[in-house]
């Protein structure tokens, strides 16, 4: 009897001791430790996204293929050294036609916008020309961060065109005269034209008259610019009044640069 009770105690025990050696191995088990792979697996960072660098400078409008008009009204963006950049134009022999010192609305790690508009003469027919901005180097004066852009001018002819002086002109007498000449189609003969500087002050201003009214002729006339006229960037402008409200229309603005 003492015997049966000792073998039946044994082999619950053996029994016991099985099933507790099977639960420590299942998948489910609390003792359980991950493997070495999961570790590694979770440990794992993801690769970075590359980032990208905006321009320095864009060209928004005309856009590319387009045909425009003179004046040409350009327009972008640019984040340059103290907001100034060149803009201009080149025909299709790569002279350039028409040239602008401007600035931007901001600059010097601060980006902004600018609009402005090349005049020169209409081409004969219709013709290739690539338009430009850039940056110029403050350290040595070279062309950076170029942008171009491919467009037509068409030959259609503005109200107002002056010939003279043209588009990036440089007038080194102030107090001397100067050429003021051009072709117009204007209500009455009647146009004016005004020098004004980098902020938009008019300095001088001239009544002109074309040989004849409401169809394209010229006009010619010396104008004489003030000796004490400060060297720096101005806008000649030719412009006639609407003959319904008297505002000013069919502008045409070349810049020049006057030096001592």
């Amino acid at each position: 009897m003492f015997l049966r009770r000792s073998f039946a105690l044994v082999a619950c025990s053996a029994a016991l001791v099985l099933v507790m050696a099977a639960c420590a191995g299942a998948p489910g088990s609390l003792s359980a430790s991950p493997s070495p792979q999961t570790s590694a697996s979770t440990s794992t960072s993801p690769t970075p996204a590359p980032t990208s660098t905006a321009p320095v400078i864009t060209i928004d409008s005309p856009v590319e293929g387009a045909t425009a008009s003179v004046p040409v009204l350009m327009s972008g963006t640019a984040d340059t050294f103290e907001a100034a950049l060149t803009v201009d134009a080149l025909d299709e022999a790569g002279d350039v036609i028409c040239a602008r010192s401007i600035t931007a609305t901001s600059g010097s790690g601060t980006p902004g916008t600018w609009e402005t508009n090349l005049a020169f003469p209409p081409p004969d027919s219709d013709a290739p020309v690539t338009l430009r901005a850039y940056e110029l180097s403050a350290k040595d004066g070279s062309m950076t961060n170029l942008v171009e852009r491919e467009i037509t001018v068409s030959a259609e002819r503005p109200a107002i065109t002056l010939t003279s002086p043209v588009c990036g002109a440089t007038m080194t007498n102030p107090g001397a005269d100067f050429l003021v000449e051009g072709l117009a189609t204007v209500f009455e003969a009647a146009l004016t034209v005004e020098f004004r500087d980098a902020a938009g002050w008019v300095i001088l201003t001239k009544d002109l008259v074309t040989e004849v009214g409401n169809q394209e002729s010229g006009f010619s006339e010396y104008v004489t610019l003030p000796a004490d006229t400060p060297a720096g960037f101005y806008d000649v402008v030719a412009f006639d009044h609407s003959p319904k409200d008297g505002s000013i229309e069919n502008e045409f603005s070349v810049q020049v640069r006057v030096r001592p």
